[in-house]
């Protein structure tokens, strides 16, 4: 819903600021401003930089508290830190509303402050990471992935509505949108109030996080089909990972023993490049909006047609194809890798075609493809909590959240100065390094075997 008019309500304060600081008008407000003003050089290349360290910026909360967070869901439950992140979020859309509407002797990039509020909760990643850790905490692993993939489509289904609604919305004023989200925050927070806690169905705490899913990946053909009992996992493994009571805080040490758990290496590969891979889709609207001459407010179609593919692919296709083949016998982690592999290749080729998008039918394309890639993080999330015990769960998505965190913290800035290389018509550079980047992973995850 405010992804588009965020970007638009920074491109007006800063157009308003330059316009103001160059005398070339007297005393204006963003509302009189023509929007293609806004689309030369110097502002563009201000806006790239804004947004990619707003990336990171907004990356860093959840960086330095996932891990508290997670500790305070372990022993506390799921449901606070879910209403903090609601209530942090609320705060960070009012101050970058309160900036951007202020006076023009305020440097717009005090938005970037926007990011502090999201210490509280930790960020919508760590509320993501909750809201996976429940599904995992309630639902058999034989049929998890499939609930991960309808959690995971669920905000990619309100996309087909938010893009339309916001683009109208941002027609009469440029705020409404933010009004609506605020309100959808509210009525989060009183669902919150009424959900079950899911923590009370972790009835123990075992020894070992792999009792229970001795299944694991190795990077060879070799021992296809072989059992990996835990006895025979890497020495003193067992011993260095304590149970995950209120006692234990020591999380960074619980994220060094997590990636030496066969498997998980890759996984974690995976949670880091990827989302790296994925940040230059948030500079599709400003590369259409400067390439194709369009307004901002159009660029929200962008959005429905990303929408459409990650709906199909995680609402329709993917749970129908995982109930259809766990009936027919298919392993589940077998099902995930053979996912994880799919979605790589496509996600690639929409970031090809994303770079050579010369007309705007290409460009809803490139995105439709991408969106059809959405099926890999709930699949490459479903095989990651079937290699460990249950009761490990929250400390591995909450390591997971840094994870990406890190990838964001890379990524947001590194993909904004790759985008504002150039500015001629059919500059995407951006888009390049992500194909890249993704086929690489496409082809470490072929070499992948289960082991069972």
């Amino acid at each position: 819903m405010v992804e588009v008019p965020t970007i638009k309500l920074f491109e007006q304060a800063i157009c308003n600021r330059y316009y103001a600081d160059q005398s070339v008008h007297l005393r204006l407000t963003a509302l009189d401003i023509d929007e293609g003003l806004c689309k030369i050089p110097p502002i563009q290349d201000e806006l790239a930089n804004l947004t990619g360290l707003k990336f990171t910026f907004d990356a860093l909360p959840g960086l330095l508290t996932a891990l508290y967070y997670g500790s305070i869901a372990d022993r506390l439950g799921r449901r606070l830190v879910l209403a903090l992140c609601c209530a942090g979020t609320l705060c960070s859309f009012l101050w970058i509303l309160f900036i951007c509407y202020a006076d023009t002797n305020l440097p717009v990039k005090l938005v970037w402050l926007s990011s502090i509020f999201l210490c509280v909760g930790g960020s919508q990643r760590v509320a993501k990471g909750m809201n996976f850790t429940i599904i995992a905490d309630t639902v058999d692993k034989s049929h998890r992935t499939r609930y991960m993939y309808l959690l995971a489509g669920i905000p990619h289904l309100t996309t087909l509505v938010a893009p339309p609604l916001s683009g109208l919305l941002m027609l009469i004023r440029i705020w409404l949108p933010f009004a609506v989200a605020i309100g959808a925050l509210a009525l989060g927070l009183l669902i919150i109030v009424f959900m079950p806690e899911s923590l009370r169905h972790l009835s123990s705490s075992p020894k070992s996080p792999l009792l229970g899913a001795a299944d694991t990946l190795t990077g060879t053909d070799s021992g296809e089909g072989t059992i990996t009992p835990p006895e025979q996992l890497p020495r003193g493994i067992h011993n260095r990972l304590p149970g995950p009571g209120p006692e234990n805080k020591e999380w960074w040490r619980d994220i060094i023993v997590l990636i030496q758990m066969p498997g998980l290496p890759f996984c974690y590969l995976l949670f880091f490049l990827k989302p790296l891979a994925m940040i230059s889709k948030a500079f599709v609207y400003q590369y259409a909006s400067y390439n194709f001459q369009w307004g901002l407010s159009q660029t929200t179609w962008l959005r429905f047609s990303q929408a459409g593919g990650s709906s199909l692919a995680t609402i329709v296709v993917l749970p129908l194809l995982s109930s259809v083949l766990n009936r027919r016998g298919l392993h589940a982690q077998m099902l995930d890798l053979n996912v994880i592999r799919v979605s790589l290749l496509v996600a690639a080729t929409g970031f090809v075609l994303l770079q050579l998008s010369y007309h705007s039918w290409m460009l809803l394309l490139a995105l439709f493809i991408c969106g059809m890639s959405e099926g890999e993080e709930p699949a490459l999330q479903g095989l990651a909590t079937s290699l460990i015990d249950h009761a490990y769960h929250a400390r591995l998505f909450t390591s997971v959240a840094v994870v990406e965190i890190l990838a964001k913290l890379i990524g947001g800035p590194m993909m904004g100065k790759l985008f504002s290389i150039g500015h001629a018509k059919s500059s995407g550079i951006c888009f390049s390094v992500s194909a890249i980047i993704l086929f690489v992973l496409m082809v470490i995850a072929c070499v992948q075997r289960i082991k069972r």
